[in-house]
């Protein structure tokens, strides 16, 4: 008997806890306690949460507000046509517009002007934790409960996840489905090709289509090449071809169809046949051969990004994918089956090359199938020119699965056991990622501290963030690098625990002053109360205004203000400029430059290490005198009121 498969009876007990309710009880408190810290806080980060939340904002007034208060140009798209202010917004598909209008229709009690940031995150929250839930199931299913509990604990501390949940954005969701899509090819495949006498899963196959149609919805075409590619690879490893039947592909194609197809028509109504295929194709090949918007990366930029992505699991997942190549390359099972005499027509180098392709991948089938789902999509995504960190998440849950049950087989070695030099070099650069973690973290909430902000949390939550970053500090530096495979789980216990702290800090104290779009509240905070229902125009094109004025912010360059500030008739209009350059001096010239111009200065954003910003207005309207204006109050330390810091 493997050493790996001993139970012994606290293994009993521990297998039976983890297939329990309590378990699934454990996996949403991790994950609450991860994905809810921050939600509420942090602002809408830019620039990709800022247009999604935006565009789901804009479909939700379309549905909400009276006629009266729509705009044609925002709220002409419907449900069908996500825009943000009077741009469609096509290069993703609508389900998660479609989640995050829901849940802030449900929340507000159908008032759109009620809605916050917070809101249009809570899908992500929830996509998150149905990830968790069914990498949990599903691995039940692979392997024993124990690492498939630890799995599904380890994807969802996983820090890519972590940071996407607290996003208004689609990869939460995409995750979500992609994983209920191969679970349902798991039961096929299993069944089908696995199993003798193969027995019938006509309910998985439909529910299969149905989950990948949801995928389509969710990101396009992202979960269509993730299953594709894996059946693919099932076919080829182990020479079988025809358990692909029970997939049911035409009523399957059929099925996708109509999931798809009414969208589609809908939107190319709309926007024109040519004009969506040109968008489709730029969503997909265009990103493969082109970089867009600067987010290059060389091949094996995913693979390097792993090792902090997937922290703190990542300790022995590079040892967790050999473990499997070897155990899927196993023959000493039942399904290798001798290879055919060989031909006299057919060299012998090809009857061997033939043989071991046969029995190449007759092992484990766990292993079999969670491979075939990494590879070929992980080599798709380090060969395409277009990188983020986040497109690999899909394959994240079968790397949890093959490391969980690497982590626990290394638990249960022998006394004598020692990690390699390989390993050992492996753990050393595991612990320095979490200490790098945990000491920036710290450095950052101490130096935070003592920077004035435009809102203070108070000293006492201050004073407790510290010490408890510093305690986390110091665990994590106590955590030395062993050579014993044994004590290896105790270790990712307690970076586990020290990353739920860290990632708490973050989130509540740093996040919110760090992160993109951190500026936008502390601009907005000194507009007028009525500016959102006047004009307003800003050289601070981030979205994250979009949001904040609820799309009713121009975007305009430098040279453009002056004139539209000028050419106001009824209404004061307001810019957002940035202070430093002229004609808008900043504050050592603004005293004099107000008196001297129609322009008034409401307020200025100092932050350390960035460019300061104004927010200006001309109180007169055209053609008035200079010398017949007031001098206007001026913002300043030493003129009026303390500026927004």
């Amino acid at each position: 008997m493997r050493m790996e498969d001993r139970w012994t009876m606290s293994g009993y007990r521990a297998a039976g806890w983890a297939s329990g309710p309590a378990a699934a009880v454990a996996l949403l408190v991790l994950c609450l306690a991860v994905y809810l810290p921050g939600i509420m806080a942090i602002p809408p980060i830019d620039r990709d949460e800022a247009r999604f939340a935006q565009a789901s904002r804009q479909m939700f007034e379309a549905a909400a507000l009276p006629p009266h208060e729509r705009r044609d140009d925002f709220h002409d798209g419907g449900w069908a046509v996500p825009k943000v202010q009077d741009r469609p917004r096509l290069n993703k598909p609508p389900l998660i517009y479609w989640l995050q209008a829901a849940s802030a229709w449900l929340l507000t009690a159908g008032d759109p002007l009620k809605d916050h940031i917070g809101m249009y995150r809570i899908p992500s929250v929830l996509g998150a934790i149905a990830a968790v839930m069914l990498t949990w199931r599903l691995a039940r299913r692979m392997v024993d409960p124990r690492p498939a509990w630890l799995a599904a604990a380890l994807l969802a501390v996983a820090p890519v996840v972590v940071i996407d949940a607290h996003q208004a954005r689609a990869d939460q969701v995409l995750l979500a489905t992609v994983l209920a899509t191969q679970a349902c090819l798991w039961r096929i495949w299993k069944q089908t090709a696995c199993l003798s006498p193969p027995r019938t899963c006509t309910r998985w196959a439909m529910a299969f289509w149905l989950c990948l149609g949801a995928a389509v919805l969710a990101k396009g075409p992202i979960g269509p090449m993730i299953a594709a590619l894996t059946i693919l690879v099932l076919c080829i490893a182990r020479r079988q071809w025809a358990w692909t039947a029970a997939l049911r592909p035409l009523p399957g194609v059929l099925i996708l169809a109509a999931v798809i197809f009414p969208w589609v028509a809908m939107v190319a109504g709309n926007v024109g046949w040519a004009n969506y295929l040109s968008i489709i194709y730029d969503e997909t090949i265009g990103r493969g051969v082109s970089t867009r918007e600067g987010h290059w990366g060389p091949p094996g930029y995913h693979t390097l990004l792993l090792a902090v992505l997937f922290w703190p699991g990542s300790l022995l997942t590079a040892r967790a994918l050999a473990r499997a190549w070897r155990l899927a390359r196993a023959t000493n099972n039942v399904r290798s089956a001798s290879p055919e005499p060989a031909s006299p027509r057919i060299p012998a180098i090809q009857t061997r090359l033939a043989s071991f392709a046969r029995s190449r991948f007759a092992g484990r089938d766990a292993e079999v199938f969670c491979l075939a789902w990494i590879i070929p999509s992980w080599i798709v995504f380090e060969l395409l020119n277009t990188k983020l960190p986040h497109y690999t998440l899909p394959m994240y849950p079968p790397i949890a699965i093959l490391t969980a049950r690497a982590i626990l087989a290394h638990r249960e070695s022998g006394p004598g056991a020692t990690f390699s030099a390989a390993d050992r070099l492996g753990f050393v650069a595991w612990w320095m990622i979490g200490l790098a973690i945990s000491a920036a973290t710290t450095a950052a909430i101490v130096v935070l501290a003592f920077i004035p902000q435009d809102s203070e949390p108070g000293r006492t939550p201050i004073l407790a963030a510290i010490t408890l970053s510093l305690a986390t500090l110091a665990a994590v530096w106590r955590i030395r690098p062993t050579t014993k495979p044994q004590v290896a789980p105790r270790r990712l216990v307690v970076m586990v625990l020290a990353w739920v702290a860290v990632s708490g800090l973050f989130m509540t104290f740093l996040a919110p002053r760090l992160l993109p779009g951190s500026l936008t509240p502390q601009l907005t905070a000194i507009l007028p109360e009525d500016a959102t229902d006047g004009e307003l125009a800003s050289e601070y094109h981030e979205d994250s205004l979009i949001f904040a004025t609820r799309g009713r912010s121009l975007r305009l360059n430098r040279p453009e203000i002056k004139p539209w500030l000028d050419a106001a008739t009824s209404h004061p209009r307001l810019a957002i400029v940035r202070a430093k350059d002229p004609p808008f001096f900043y504050l050592d010239e603004a005293a004099e430059w107000a008196i001297a111009t129609p322009y008034r200065l409401v307020g200025t954003v100092r932050r350390p290490f960035t460019t300061p910003w104004a927010v200006i207005t001309r109180d007169s309207h055209p053609g008035t005198p200079h010398h017949l204006l007031p001098a206007s109050p001026i913002l300043n330390p030493n003129h009026g009121p303390e500026p927004a810091r």
